[in-house]
């Protein structure tokens, strides 16, 4: 019985050692949340937040010594772009994995999904790229955005790039989402204020053949077209639009949504038909914004071999500083103090100072619009076409 009870002791103490130690070492990181789409139709967009993933912790472990004296670690968990599964893996990312604070995502109905998540758990959310006014204009205390909303992008992109070009009559194309609609309804009411003809149409966002919906805009004689259509359905329309002679033929299209036009599968989908397409972007090789912008330029070419495309590898970067600098500021892991150091920001990152609204009552709540830039395919390469003083050559129609 004594040895027995020895070994007890002895085991207990073991055990204690080895909770002891298992402690010390969760206590010696720093964990940020990654929410996105590592698996299905927006996969790529997954790939991009893994280089910028790999590229902030670069920065924040490295050159900035890690985060109260800590190194921060990632855990991305996939969403898959669905909402269902958006929400039980950011709640995942809360209970189990106890990050401190999320960042990324890049649909807005899973944005949505997670806001009364963020409500419920008292967890600071930063979105990088879903777009939906609403997200912010719930007016949560926890979620932030600094990247892109629908507003922003319509306001002061499209609608100035249909002026300063001439555009006389646009037909859109939304996809029946949160996103789609959203941005859909922003663009009709500002056509609509500036006196310029247009047309609408709804499709599905997964939809393979829109050759309905292309033959009532045909009807309409559009010089300009809007595609609100996210994922490997605006590749579609795009091909089908080159096909029945419409674009670029009679009419340019504008892709709102941008990524997918810079995934890889693009050329493989759209052949030929990709030359003058129109899509809106954050990043370009020649435009730098800041040297923020020119570093992570320099450190993607150097780790990755390449040039960067796709703008969400630079928009997950940019959120991973935001974190990271405001936990530092916050000096604490508490999620009020870091809410409260969120409000405080004032950060330059590759798009520019990071400054979110405060004023409650509207999308400008917790946002943070980064400029745009919208880019046309000239030959398989990329050419910034506007803003017009940022340009970096000139839009060809034909």
């Amino acid at each position: 019985m004594r040895w027995k009870g020895t070994w007890t002791v002895v085991l207990g103490l073991a055990l204690a050692g080895l909770l002891a130690v298992g402690t010390v070492q969760a206590e010696d990181v720093i964990k940020i949340g990654v929410v996105g789409p590592r698996t299905g139709p927006a996969a790529a967009t997954g790939k991009a937040f893994e280089e910028g993933i790999a590229l902030a912790l670069d920065v924040i472990n490295g050159q900035q010594g890690g985060v109260l004296g800590k190194k921060v670690e990632v855990v991305f968990e996939d969403t898959g772009g669905t909402p269902e599964k958006a929400a039980s893996g950011f709640e995942k990312l809360i209970t189990k994995d106890q990050v401190v604070v999320t960042v990324g995502e890049s649909h807005s109905s899973c944005a949505l999904a997670e806001v009364p998540i963020a409500d419920r758990y008292k967890h600071p959310l930063i979105i990088a790229e879903a777009w939906a006014d609403d997200i912010t204009a719930k007016n949560s205390r926890y979620v932030f955005r600094a990247g892109p909303c629908n507003s922003g992008v319509v306001n002061d992109n499209i609608l100035g790039f249909v002026k300063d070009y001439g555009f006389k009559r646009v037909a859109i194309v939304a996809e029946n989402t949160d996103w789609g609609l959203g941005i859909k309804k922003l663009a009709e009411d500002g056509l609509k204020a500036m006196g310029v003809e247009y047309m609408t149409v709804e499709t599905e966002r997964k939809s393979q053949d829109h050759y309905t919906e292309l033959n009532k805009i045909a009807k309409f004689k559009p010089d300009l077209v809007l595609a609100f259509v996210y994922g490997f359905g605006v590749h579609y329309f795009i091909a089908q639009a080159n096909e029945v002679g419409l674009f670029p033929q009679q009419a340019l299209i504008l892709e709102g949504a941008g990524p997918p036009s810079l995934w890889p599968e693009f050329w493989q989908n759209v052949g030929d038909a990709g030359n003058l397409e129109l899509f809106v972007s954050r990043m370009h090789a020649k435009v730098e914004f800041n040297e923020v912008s020119r570093q992570f330029r320099e450190a993607y070419v150097k780790k990755f071999g390449k040039e960067p495309t796709d703008y969400k590898s630079r928009s997950i970067y940019d959120v991973l500083l935001v974190a990271a600098d405001a936990v530092r500021r916050a000096g604490s892991t508490d999620p009020e103090k870091i809410v409260d150091a969120l409000e405080k920001t004032q950060l330059k990152v590759g798009s520019g100072v990071v400054q979110f609204g405060t004023e409650k009552g509207t999308y400008r709540y917790h946002q943070w619009q980064p400029p745009m830039l919208i880019v046309q395919w000239q030959n398989k390469e990329q050419v910034v076409v506007y803003p017009l003083d940022v340009k970096t050559g000139e839009l060809k129609k034909q």
